[in-house]
């Protein structure tokens, strides 16, 4: 079985007057970091999917954007990888303290 680690990151603004714009301009440069991350091990990019504030993904009124991380690692290095995962997600939540911040990291196995 190949271990699968998922990683999904929801932003959402927490101030409704925020224009769209602003909300790229603040969360894309954090955005990079999980692309740097998957970028270490392949060249398919992370999922990244914005939503407008009349969008029921998040609390609807407000901005936000959901990011989604796939890699897959031997056996061995998926603990690692997970733990890496929680690094990365606390470095965002600590970058934008002004929008909030959750995460979710899974591991699936495929045979």
């Amino acid at each position: 079985m190949v271990p699968l680690c998922n990683l999904i990151i929801d932003i959402t603004a927490t101030d409704k007057a925020i224009s769209e714009r602003q909300f790229r301009e603040q969360v894309d440069p954090c955005l990079a970091h999980l692309h740097a991350l998957k970028g270490a091990f392949d060249r398919v990019p992370c999922s990244i999917t914005y939503y407008p504030p009349s969008a029921q993904h998040g609390k609807s009124g407000y901005l936000s954007v959901r990011a989604v991380v796939m890699i897959s690692v031997g056996k061995q290095r998926t603990e690692h990888l997970l733990n890496l995962y929680k690094a990365v997600f606390r470095l965002i939540e600590l970058e934008l303290p002004q929008f909030e911040v959750r995460a979710e990291g899974s591991l699936m196995k495929f045979s």
